[in-house]
């Protein structure tokens, strides 16, 4: 799968990395599995008014992006996730939080821990003891 080319913060969920309708075609792909197109058109439908064309077409871009694996099979083309929704999610987050610790790394440090110490604190020594082990692991104290 490429980088993703815009990262919204202020949006929710899978918008944060793909469209409106991206998200509600993979949410749907997710739960059903390997699907045809007709099938996430059937499931979107009753909640908007959608062409077939149009989840087609959000199917196909999906595909392009690496998002949706589609294999033609008797003249019609099926679909699956060419990753599950956690590793999707993984996959995200790497992206996000590496092109900020390239550009910002100081600054994403100190937001992540001052973050994880207002939310949590056993999430703050979990992270402690993350840290203690890569440095054990390391050979530093």
């Amino acid at each position: 799968m490429g980088r993703f080319s815009e990262f919204k913060p202020h949006e929710r969920g899978l918008e944060k990395v793909l469209g409106g309708l991206e998200s509600k075609v993979m949410s749907t792909v997710w739960s059903i599995g390997r699907c045809t197109v007709r099938e996430v058109y059937e499931r979107l439908r009753s909640d908007r008014n959608l062409a077939y064309t149009t989840v087609m077409t959000v199917m196909s871009r999906l595909a392009t992006k690496g998002l949706l694996k589609r294999e033609l099979v008797d003249g019609s083309y099926y679909y699956e996730p060419a990753m599950s929704q956690e590793e999707f999610k993984k996959t995200v987050v790497s992206e996000v939080l590496d092109g900020l610790l390239d550009s910002f790394s100081e600054q994403t440090i100190a937001h992540l821990v001052s973050e994880i110490s207002k939310r949590d604190d056993a999430k703050l020594e979990q992270l402690e003891k993350v840290i203690a082990e890569l440095r054990k692991g390391k050979g530093r104290k």
